[in-house]
C-alpha cells in the first residue's frame, strides 16, 4: 500500500500562489525577450527598408508636387534667379483626374459588381454518391421491364449521375450567389467604396498604390432591447483601408507584397484605436496600458526627413507646428523560422515544427510589441495589396502618370513660362534714352501722353536722340504651336486621349461618330492594361480572402462551396456597351408571337429586368413570383371579362328573341284583323247600299208629296247631306269616319 500524503489547505493555496506567480513570471520573461529580441529585429528591419527607399521617397514627392501644380524648391529657386514668370500648367493634374474619373466609372459601377464567385464544375461524380440512389434505378429499372421495355442498367447509371452532377453544380451556384451577397454587404460596412477612392487616386498619382484588408475590428453596434430600448453592443466585422505609399517600407529585396522578406506598415493609432484593441485576441493587454501610459498624453512622433514636405503638400502643414497625440508604430509581416520564433519568445504550443517558415505579423510601439501572431492565412499571404498604373518588371515599384508624362510636362511648362514673359515684353515698346541730352530735373520712367521732355542743346551732347522708342518681336504664335504639339504627345504618353474626358479637339477621324468610336476604342486599350492590373493585384485577393475567411469562420453552411474568384473589371468594359445594345436589339427582335412561344414570359422577365438593371430602373420588372400572381390574376380577368361578354351576348339574343316573338304577334294580329275586315266588308256594303236605297225612296217620297223639287229653304237639298256647318243628321248619316269602320245600324 503506498502512503498518503497529508497536506492542510493553506499550504495547498500556496502552492497554487506559487504556480499562479511562476507562470505569470514566465509570462513576463517571455513578453520581455519577445520586446527585446523581435522588438530589436523590427527596428534593424526599418532601418534597411528607409535607407533602401530613399530613391522612391524623392520620386513620390515629385509626383505629388506634379499633382498638385508646384516646383521643386530647386527649380523653383532656379527660376526666380533667372526672374519672369512662376506658371504651371496643369497638365499633370488633368490627366491624373480623367483617368481616375475613368476607372471608377468602370471599377464602381452603379448597380453592378466588378467581381464574382464562379462554381468550381464538377467534372465527375464518384461512384460513392451513387449508392443512395442504387434503390431508385431499380425501382425504375423495373418498371421499364413492366412496361416491356429494354433495361440498361449502365444507361440508368450514367442518367443518375448526370442528374446528380447537375444537382450539384445548381446546389453550388446557389451556394455562390448567397455567398456573393454576404461579401457584398461586407465590403458595404466596412468602408470598402471610401477605401477604393482613395487608392484610385493614389494608383494614378505614385508609383504604386496600396490597400490593406481586411482588417477585423471591434466595432460599436447598435442593438435593440425589449420595448425597441437602443443599446450600444460590440460586433466584430471586416475592414478595409487605403494605405498611403509614404507609409509602406518593403524589404530592400521585394518585387511584390509577398515575395520579400517583409513589409512594414508605418501606421498612427490614437488613443481610442488603442483602447478598443484591449481585450481583442492576439493583442497584449499589458504591452498597451505601458504604452497608453508612457505615451498617451504628449504622443509618439517619429519623424522623417520627407514628413515635412509631404504633409505641406498634404495640406497639414500645421502639424508641425502642434505636437499631436498620435502614436506612431510600425506593422510589421514577414517570414521567419521556427527557431527563431522561439528565440523571440513565441510560445512552443503555436511552432508545430521549429524548422518550418512561418509567417509572422506583429506591431511594435516605441519598444513595446502589443500584438504577435503567426499568419494563418493557408496561403501565407499578407493582408496588404498593391497594383501600379505603368508596372516595371522585377521591381516593386512601378511608374505613376506624373512620371509617364513628366518630360511633356517640364516641356510645356518651359514653353508657358517663355510664352508668358514674351507677351509681358512684346506688350508694349522699349525705350532707350540718352540721359546726356535730358534735363536734370526729367525723370525717364515717367511716361506719360502728351508729355514734354525738356532736353539739352545737341551741339553739347551730340546728334543722338534723348529718347528711341522700338518694339520687340513677339514669338507667341510659335510658343503656342509648341506647347499645343507637346500637349498632345502627352495624349500618347499615357494613353489617354483629351476627347476622352470632353475635349473636342479630336481632329481627323474623330470629326465622324463612327470614327470617334474607333478611336475611343482604341484609347481603352490603355486604361483596360492599368485595370487589369487592379484586377490582379488588389480586387481578385480582397474577394478571395474575404472568401476564404466565410469559409473558415462562418456559422451559414448554405454559402459554403468551393469557388474561384473572377474580376471582372478589365473585361468589363469591353462588353457592358455592346452587351447592353446587343440586349435592346435581342428585345426588339424577339417582340412576336412566335418568339414569345418560344421564350415564355419567365424568358421575357428575366430580359426586361437586366436592361432595366442597367439603365438603373430597380424594382420596375416584378419578380418571378409576382409575375405568376400577375398572369394569375389576368387569367381571372379575362375569364371573369369572358363570362361577362358570354352573359352580354346571351341577354341581348334573348332580348332580339322576345323582340321578335312579339313582332310575330303584332303580325299575326294585323293579319287577323286584315282578315275579319275582308269577311265584313260585303255585309257593310250591302248594309249601306240598303240605306242610301231607302234615304233615296224616302226622298221621292216627301217630293212627290211636297211643292216640288225647287222651292226655297232647304227643300232643294238632296236628303241626307248637310251644310257646311255639318249636323248630326249627318254625322249618322255619312261616310263612315274610319277607313273600313261601316256604321250599323239597328
Amino acid at each position: 500500500m503506498g502512503l498518503l500524503q497529508h497536506r492542510s489547505a493553506a499550504e495547498m493555496r500556496a502552492d497554487e500562489e506559487a504556480e499562479a506567480q511562476r507562470i505569470a513570471e514566465e509570462e513576463q520573461r517571455r513578453r520581455e525577450l519577445v520586446e527585446s529580441s523581435l522588438g530589436a529585429h523590427i527596428r534593424r528591419c526599418w532601418e534597411s527598408a528607409k535607407m533602401a527607399r530613399q530613391s522612391v521617397d524623392n520620386r513620390m514627392l515629385d509626383c505629388l508636387r506634379r499633382r498638385k501644380g508646384e516646383y521643386s524648391p530647386e527649380k523653383l529657386q532656379a527660376i526666380r534667379k533667372e526672374g519672369g514668370a512662376e506658371i504651371y500648367m496643369m497638365l499633370t493634374a488633368t490627366k491624373c483626374r480623367a483617368a481616375a474619373a475613368w476607372i471608377r466609372d468602370i471599377m464602381m459601377p452603379a448597380n453592378e459588381r466588378p467581381w464574382g464567385l464562379e462554381p468550381t464544375p464538377v467534372a465527375e461524380v464518384p461512384d460513392a454518391y451513387l449508392a443512395p440512389l442504387a434503390s431508385q434505378i431499380r425501382h425504375q429499372a423495373a418498371e421499364m421491364q413492366q412496361q416491356g421495355q429494354q433495361v440498361d442498367m449502365a444507361a440508368l447509371a450514367e442518367q443518375a449521375r448526370e442528374q446528380l452532377r447537375q444537382a450539384a453544380e445548381d446546389a453550388a451556384r446557389e451556394a455562390t450567389e448567397r455567398h456573393e451577397e454576404l461579401i457584398s454587404d461586407q465590403l458595404a460596412e466596412g468602408y470598402w467604396d471610401e477605401a477604393f477612392e482613395a487608392f484610385i487616386d493614389d494608383f494614378v498619382t505614385y508609383p504604386a498604390a496600396f490597400i490593406r484588408a481586411p482588417i477585423f475590428r471591434r466595432v460599436p453596434e447598435l442593438q435593440w432591447l425589449e420595448g425597441w430600448r437602443p443599446v450600444k453592443g460590440e460586433t466584430i466585422r471586416p475592414e478595409f483601408e487605403r494605405v498611403s505609399p509614404f507609409d509602406m517600407y518593403p524589404s530592400p529585396d521585394a518585387t511584390s507584397i509577398d515575395d520579400g522578406a517583409f513589409i512594414i506598415e508605418r501606421a498612427r493609432f490614437t488613443r481610442s484605436q488603442l483602447n478598443q484593441l484591449i481585450g481583442v485576441p492576439s493583442y497584449s493587454e499589458d504591452a498597451i496600458r505601458q504604452v497608453l501610459d508612457q505615451y498617451g498624453q504628449g504622443g509618439l512622433r517619429d519623424w522623417l526627413w520627407s514628413d515635412g514636405e509631404r504633409a505641406e503638400l498634404e495640406g497639414r502643414g500645421h502639424e508641425w507646428l502642434t505636437p499631436g497625440e498620435t502614436i506612431d508604430g510600425l506593422i510589421y509581416s514577414g517570414g521567419a523560422q521556427g527557431v527563431t520564433l522561439l528565440q523571440w519568445g513565441i510560445s512552443p504550443d503555436e511552432i508545430e515544427d521549429p524548422l518550418a517558415e512561418y509567417e509572422v505579423e506583429a506591431i511594435l510601439i516605441g519598444q513595446h510589441v502589443i500584438r504577435v501572431r503567426i499568419n494563418r492565412d493557408p496561403l501565407e499571404r499578407r493582408p496588404y495589396h498593391k497594383a501600379s498604373f505603368q508596372p516595371v518588371p522585377g521591381s516593386f515599384w512601378g511608374q505613376g502618370i506624373p512620371e509617364l508624362m513628366a518630360d511633356v510636362q517640364d516641356v510645356c511648362n518651359a514653353t508657358a513660362r517663355g510664352l508668358v514673359n514674351n507677351l509681358a515684353i512684346s506688350s508694349g515698346p522699349q525705350v532707350e534714352v540718352y540721359e546726356d541730352r535730358l534735363q536734370p530735373q526729367e525723370d525717364p520712367t515717367d511716361i506719360y501722353p502728351w508729355k514734354i521732355w525738356r532736353t539739352k542743346a545737341s551741339i553739347e551732347t551730340g546728334n543722338n536722340p534723348a529718347l528711341r522708342f522700338f518694339q520687340p518681336q513677339s514669338n507667341a504664335s510659335e510658343l503656342l504651336a509648341v506647347y499645343e504639339q507637346f500637349e498632345y504627345r502627352a495624349d500618347e504618353s499615357t494613353n489617354i486621349p483629351r476627347y476622352m474626358y470632353g475635349s473636342d479637339e479630336a481632329g481627323g477621324a474623330g470629326q465622324t461618330a463612327s470614327g470617334l468610336s474607333m478611336l475611343m476604342e482604341s484609347a481603352n486599350k490603355g486604361i483596360k492594361d492599368a485595370i487589369r492590373h487592379i484586377d490582379r493585384g488588389v480586387l481578385r485577393r480582397v474577394i478571395e480572402a474575404l472568401w476564404l475567411h466565410n469559409m473558415q469562420f462562418s456559422d451559414d453552411n448554405s454559402i459554403k462551396g468551393d469557388a474561384s474568384v473572377v474580376a471582372r473589371g478589365s473585361s468589363a468594359m469591353l462588353i457592358r456597351e455592346q452587351t447592353n445594345q446587343l440586349r435592346q436589339q435581342f428585345l426588339q427582335l424577339t417582340a412576336n408571337d412566335y418568339d414569345m412561344g418560344i421564350l415564355g414570359h419567365d424568358g421575357r422577365r428575366k430580359l426586361l429586368e437586366s436592361i432595366a438593371e442597367k439603365l438603373d430602373l430597380p424594382g420596375l420588372i416584378p419578380s418571378e413570383e409576382e409575375m405568376q400572381k400577375n398572369l394569375a390574376q389576368q387569367r381571372q380577368d379575362q375569364q371573369a371579362q369572358l363570362q361577362m361578354e358570354q352573359a352580354k351576348a346571351e341577354a341581348e339574343a334573348a332580348e332580339k328573341q322576345a323582340r321578335a316573338r312579339e313582332a310575330n304577334a303584332d303580325a299575326a294580329q294585323t293579319e287577323a284583323e286584315t282578315q275579319q275586315s275582308q269577311q265584313m266588308a260585303p255585309l257593310e256594303a250591302q248594309h249601306l247600299l240598303a240605306e242610301i236605297a231607302k234615304l233615296i225612296t224616302e226622298t221621292r217620297g216627301r217630293n212627290d208629296g211636297g211643292t216640288g223639287l225647287e222651292g226655297t229653304g232647304q227643300a232643294g237639298r238632296v236628303p241626307g247631306r248637310e251644310a257646311s256647318g255639318g249636323t248630326a243628321q249627318g254625322g249618322a248619316r255619312g261616310m263612315p269616319r274610319q277607313p273600313g269602320k261601316v256604321p250599323r245600324t239597328r
